[in-house]
């Protein structure tokens, strides 16, 4: 089997997590020996610390208003105290927002904590006057994206500085997911924290927006040049670098470094999973699942990504490994593969069969007639479609009939078409 066919199926694997599934929000927080637990989206009463979006859908233009908090509909009603004496880890849980019990759907894509001083009442804090410092940032974890604990229900967690100055902050923690297009999930919330005395004044800054371009090397490699990335020295953080523990002091008056009136502060931080200050990271442990595909060639490849432990492939088995977990085999149901003699025809004939599945899910899910999202295969079938049509092609052919950008190029317009009917 070609490698090309590895591809496509870690590229459908993906799909399905982006176009298949719905997005999230923030819905506890634990700091400080403390919990917080956010209303669902829409929901009336008490937001506590929290500031809900209008929906769960992802900010995709960084230049838009929206990064600062997402699409905030309702701020926060109150301002928590936390002393960090009681504990300096705060961890994140994220579901749809709109269904207690599910999950985050994604897994590709680095994860932040930015935290900025307030002037006064954070929820008078806008995006022209707040300057973010980057607390830490996260990519790989043992071989996986950090961001993929999320997909499995654990939390994600970030050390703020125990000495950090008391007072007022607004804490902008991010997700973004890179599986298909640069989707940016930012979700705020404020605290009143007892720590220290450290400024940290001397730490880069950052507006949003305006800390990120869309031609920055770490958002402009979402698709599928992020599966080539396997670790932290291979990926370009977004934005400012993680402050330092040299960066400012108590009595420190200097402006921050770094920072502009646009607030772009450096084109690009270092490739560290974690804050470079060296502070501890608890971010969750995760597996790392090995994806191997085969349809009966003379040989095989197998790509490794993280996914979770049910993948569902049309006409394919997956075995799906993991350091925590045992071996699991699933096989969904059969579709029909082009029969053509002709390599270039089969493939085609499948290109033919997914633009006819994608219209009519389309058409199906904009007159309220779809019945899940997990109805939508298009993508897992036109790739076992064109797995068995190479694998009944000549085993020297030295080129594949469909390349991955073709196959990109789909996914790219159902995204974009699942976006303008408002299926985020």
């Amino acid at each position: 089997m070609h490698a090309s066919t590895s591809l496509f199926a870690s590229l459908a694997t993906a799909a399905l997590f982006t176009l298949g599934a719905a997005h999230g929000i923030v819905y506890k927080i634990e700091v400080a020996g403390q919990t917080f637990n956010s209303p669902l989206i829409g929901a009336s009463g008490d937001n506590g610390p929290f500031y809900i979006p209008t929906d769960n859908s992802p900010i995709t233009d960084v230049t838009s208003s929206n990064m600062f908090c997402g699409s905030v509909a309702t701020k926060a009603t109150s301002t928590p105290s936390i002393d960090l004496s009681q504990g300096n880890t705060i961890s994140f849980y994220w579901d749809s927002g709109y269904t207690a019990g599910s999950t985050w759907p994604h897994n590709t894509g680095p994860i932040f904590l930015y935290m900025a001083k307030c002037s006064g009442e954070c929820t008078d804090q806008t995006a022209d006057s707040t300057e973010f410092m980057k607390i830490e940032q996260q990519g790989f974890v043992n071989g996986a994206w950090a961001q993929a604990a999320l997909n499995s229900g654990e939390p994600v967690s970030f050390t703020i500085p125990s000495d950090i100055e008391s007072g007022n902050w607004l804490i902008r923690h991010e997700v973004i997911n890179l599986a298909s297009t640069d989707e940016n999930f930012p979700a705020c919330s404020q605290f009143a924290i007892t720590g220290g005395s450290n400024s940290y004044s001397s730490a880069q800054t950052a507006k949003f927006p305006g800390a990120y371009s869309a031609s920055d090397a770490g958002l402009a490699d979402a698709g599928s040049a992020i599966y080539s990335v396997k670790s932290n020295a291979e990926y370009t953080f977004p934005g400012p670098d993680p402050i330092l523990s040299s960066d400012g002091s108590s009595d420190s008056s200097s402006s921050s470094s770094g920072s502009s009136s646009s607030g772009s502060s450096s084109s690009g931080s270092s490739s560290s999973g974690s804050s470079s200050s060296g502070l501890s990271a608890s971010s969750s442990e995760v597996a790392t699942a090995s994806a191997t595909v085969a349809t009966g060639a003379t040989s095989s490849s197998s790509l490794s990504v993280a996914i979770p432990s049910s993948v569902r492939l049309a006409s394919t088995s997956v075995p799906l490994t993991g350091a925590t977990s045992t071996s699991s085999s699933v096989s969904a149901s059969t579709t029909t593969p082009a029969t053509s003699s002709s390599s270039s025809s089969d493939t085609d004939t499948c290109t033919t069969q997914w633009t006819t599945c994608n219209a009519a899910y389309m058409s199906a899910s904009a007159s309220g007639n779809s019945s899940s999202d997990a109805s939508y295969n298009c993508q897992t079938e036109y790739v076992s479609c064109v797995a068995q049509a190479q694998s009944s092609a000549s085993a020297s052919a030295s080129e594949p009939a469909v390349s991955a950008r073709a196959f990109v190029r789909h996914l790219r317009r159902h995204h974009a078409g699942v976006s303008r009917l408002g299926f985020h």
